[in-house]
């Protein structure tokens, strides 16, 4: 089978976890990496044994490249999604697409004019648990759905961070970099529609989003709530049974906390970015690091995630489905959709009013328009 050469550019986190995805993949494979720091090329090349190149531009016009991950500061996207696009390669941007509605739009509209395929990911809504429960959802196993609420503490504002790292104009600060994976959570289960958002932000004398709240609106009367704070103190892996957002043990029992370590079932662990719960006319699910828990009525049964793709299997599943003319729902316009509700939700904060959306597109893709 032929496969596909992924470049990536930005060797962070990100593009380090996407390089281990490719290991796995039997479609696509590393093909490069670009970074403007040489340091972090040096490192990349001695990590990977792939080509480096000094930026996108040069990444994209490589032979081997017919796909570019861009991990690269959210300030930077639009530009890499162009000169990708001027290419004639296909693009996976990191989330947020833009740090503007405008931008993200020209991201969109550089993929549509170069006939490329664009997606957003990967978010947290790639999650197998996540992917479990949208199924419910959709085949009215628990009848209508009624609310879900996501919530999430970190330490995120305890860890190093730059000032840009905090700036909401440069597409960071957390609504932007955290919220982003609630939202599009939401937006996944709940059916992608958002119809308005009423939210506030709260934070320190300097500004800094320290945390935030917020409802979100679909149709059938469905709404959502998303809750982050990001200053330490509690953490929601002790609600997760120590599983973090990179399906790893990260926090351990002590005397005190054992008893919120035993985990409902057992076998394949998936990320989970803080705790989800969703209900129904007929009963409510809980997404767990092993899948989700079913309530209806007295019985309590769990949807495992054995046998399932993990959420960065998804995302390059969902690349071939795109290449191969399939429908997707992670496209630049869904990232354009999400990356709305975020900054209706900074409006929202700003103004004391609910705002009303008007880029929003559906789960399913065969919907959209």
């Amino acid at each position: 089978m032929d496969t596909h050469g992924v470049g990536i550019a930005g060797w962070g986190a990100a593009g380090r976890l996407m390089a281990a995805a490719l290991g796995h993949s039997e479609r696509f494979r590393l093909a490069g990496v670009a970074d403007l720091d040489p340091a972090a090329r040096d490192r990349a090349a001695a990590e990977t044994g792939c080509r480096v190149h000094p930026d996108v531009a040069s990444l994209a016009a490589s032979g081997d490249v017919d796909v570019v991950y861009v991990a690269t500061p959210t300030a930077t996207h639009l530009a890499a999604v162009q000169a990708v696009a001027a290419q004639g390669k296909h693009v996976i941007s990191e989330k947020p697409l833009a740090t503007t509605l405008a931008d993200a739009r020209l991201a969109v509209d550089a993929a549509d004019r170069a006939g490329v395929v664009l997606l957003v990911g990967a978010t947290h809504s790639y999650n197998a648990p996540i992917r479990v429960l949208r199924r419910l959802v959709e085949d009215g196993t628990l009848g209508p759905l009624l609310s879900v609420c996501a919530n999430c503490h970190t330490d995120w504002h305890r860890r190093p961070r730059s000032a840009a790292d905090l700036d909401a104009a440069q597409g960071n600060g957390l609504v932007l970099r955290q919220g982003a994976h609630q939202i599009d959570i939401l937006r996944y289960v709940c059916g992608g529609l958002t119809e308005s958002v009423t939210g506030t932000t709260f934070g320190g004398a300097d500004g800094t989003e320290l945390g935030f709240s917020a409802q979100l609106a679909f149709p059938g009367g469905v709404h959502a709530s998303a809750y982050y704070v990001g200053t330490g103190g509690f953490d929601s892996r002790l609600q997760t049974w120590g599983v973090g957002e990179l399906g790893t043990f990260d926090v351990a029992a002590t005397p005190a906390t054992a008893r919120f370590f035993a985990l409902p079932g057992s076998g394949v662990v998936s990320p989970v970015f803080g705790t989800l719960a969703a209900t129904f006319t007929g009963g409510g699910a809980w997404v767990t690091p092993t899948g989700a828990l079913v309530f209806a009525g007295d019985d309590v049964t769990e949807v495992g995630v054995e046998g399932e793709a993990s959420g960065w299997q998804a995302l390059l599943a969902e690349l071939a489905d795109a290449l191969d003319g399939r429908p997707t729902v992670h496209t630049g316009r869904w990232g354009l959709a999400t990356l709305e509700v975020a900054l209706a939700l900074h409006e929202s904060a700003r103004t004391g009013r609910r705002v009303g959306l008007h880029h929003q597109i559906p789960t399913q893709p065969d919907l959209q328009a």
